[in-house]
């Protein structure tokens, strides 16, 4: 019985090794075709830029510095400011990235840009309005002026270090679009695929032909 089956398993190696031997030109053809094909496309993809920058997202008035709440939760933020850029939380922050990619280097920068005017002008605007809620508050509460002009000058001081702001823009190039690795595995994937399949159809069609 083992013979037998190591005799089936030798034929059946040996077929396949006469196969590729017998198909080697067809499948190096269809292969190089279109892994040429494959490359062409990648180099001739435009070069893009990508612009990044992160914005601090700031806190809320609170007289307890012990604890904090964000102005708007980052999830707030994605789903309001996500105009023509990405926006991504930096996870267990207060900080998000916004990021935008377009064909040349000022557009992807102006759509950043635009993003982090929005997200700080916003966010300064809830600021003010709690500033000033907080101040009407305070002027009803039976407390001496000097006591007023104190936690008036510590809600401004917290004004300043809580505003909403962002770092600077960097621009990097994406040569090829940035997907040259994705689109040659692709590419070698496909034209393997391709060239054993047509190496294959020839093989059967040759077979039956006899």
């Amino acid at each position: 019985m083992r013979v037998d089956n190591l005799t089936k398993d030798e034929i059946s190696l040996s077929e396949i090794y006469i196969y590729f031997i017998g198909e080697v030109r067809t499948i190096s053809i269809v292969f190089f075709v279109l892994l040429s094909l494959g490359v062409a496309y990648a180099m001739t993809r435009p070069t893009l830029y990508m612009s990044v920058a992160s914005v601090i997202v700031g806190n809320s008035i609170s007289l307890d510095s012990s604890t904090s709440k964000q102005l708007e939760n980052p999830e707030v933020v994605v789903y309001k400011y996500s105009h023509g850029s990405t926006i991504t939380p930096v996870k267990n922050t207060n900080i998000v990235e916004v990021s935008a990619i377009a064909e040349d280097r000022k557009s992807s920068i102006q759509k950043v840009q635009i993003s982090i005017n929005d997200i700080v002008k916003a966010q300064n605007d809830i600021y003010q309005n709690q500033e000033n809620k907080f101040i009407k508050y305070l002027a009803i509460l039976e407390i001496t002026d000097t006591t007023k002009m104190q936690i008036l000058s510590i809600l401004q001081d917290a004004s300043s270090s809580s505003a909403t702001h962002s770092s600077e823009i960097a621009t990097t190039e994406l040569p090829y679009s940035g997907k040259i690795y994705k689109i040659m595995f692709a590419t070698i994937l496909i034209a393997t695929l391709a060239a054993l399949a047509a190496g294959a159809i020839k093989g059967f069609v040759i077979a039956c032909g006899k």
